[in-house]
Order: structure tokens, then sequence, then C-alpha cells
């Protein structure tokens, strides 16, 4: 994970604690909505088949109609995405690990029909995302991956 100044982890934890639900538009590895899940948040999915929610279950799921992520070693449940047949009611936050030029259509099509307050965009920077997340009224942080600054940040955070 990059280097942080003091003042950007602050901020950050700042919008962890005062948040409880998040929307993954794509994510590096399953290790990032297994990190937010065991740190308490409520996680969603966005894929081009629709919304899922994410859990971890004990035993692996007979039929899952989303994805179903075995444990790596020294994790203990499977990573389990249920699809959904509608969106969520609300989202704190959307990480969207796109290029920037998806956001636009992002930030429309689900931050702000979610009443997100929030957009993370890791680990890309854009003064054109930037500027869209102002113009619509978002909190926006930049080239951080929320999953590795949750684990930084002593895992728990609600």
């Amino acid at each position: 994970m990059p280097r942080h100044r003091e003042s950007e982890l602050t901020e950050l934890r700042e919008i962890l604690r005062a948040s409880r639900s998040i929307l993954l538009v794509d994510w590096p590895h399953a290790g990032s909505p297994r990190a937010l899940l065991m740190a308490g948040f409520s996680v969603f999915g966005f894929s081009p088949g629709g919304y899922s929610a994410a859990k971890i279950v004990v035993e692996r799921p007979q039929r899952v109609d989303g994805g179903v992520f075995p444990p790596a070693q020294g994790e203990t449940g499977y990573l389990v995405f249920r699809k959904l047949d509608a969106p969520p009611s609300h989202v704190d936050i959307v990480n969207a690990y796109r290029p920037a030029a998806e956001l636009l259509g992002i930030i429309e099509q689900h931050a702000l029909p979610l009443g997100a307050k929030v957009l993370l965009q890791p680990p890309m920077t854009s003064a054109d995302a930037r500027r869209a997340a102002a113009e619509h009224g978002l909190l926006f942080v930049e080239g951080t991956d929320i999953a590795a600054v949750t684990r930084d940040l002593g895992g728990a955070t609600t």
C-alpha cells in the first residue's frame, strides 16, 4: 500500500467510522470485500449482471447465483456474493476500482441513486474524476485502497 499523509489517513478514518455500507464497483482481489466485511461493513458489489450482497459463510454453499471465493491461507469461511433483485436501498461509500473514464457513469448510475456521500477511486487519480465528484456533491478520495486502509486502522471501524 502506498504511504499516506497523516491528514489523509485521519480523513479516511473519519469517513470509515461514519459509514456502514459500501458498494464495490469492481475490486482487485477477494481480500478487498473480505477485509471490509470483517471490519463490520455491509458490502455490496456491482457487475454487469447487477447488484449483489457479500457475506462470509462457514460452509461452501451448494447453489449460489453470484460468486463464491474460497478462503485463502489463514482465512476462514467462504466469501459469497448473492445476487439482489433490486439495488441496495442505500450505501455510504462507492468504491470504484474502474478507469476514470467510467466514473461519471458510476456517479450517475450508482452513487447518486443510492445516496452515497463518498466516492473512492483506487489506485488511480484523475482531475476529471475529482471534478465530476465535486460537481455532484460527493467527497472524493483517490489513490487509496479502502481494504488496506481498513486493515491498517485495526480492522473494526464501526
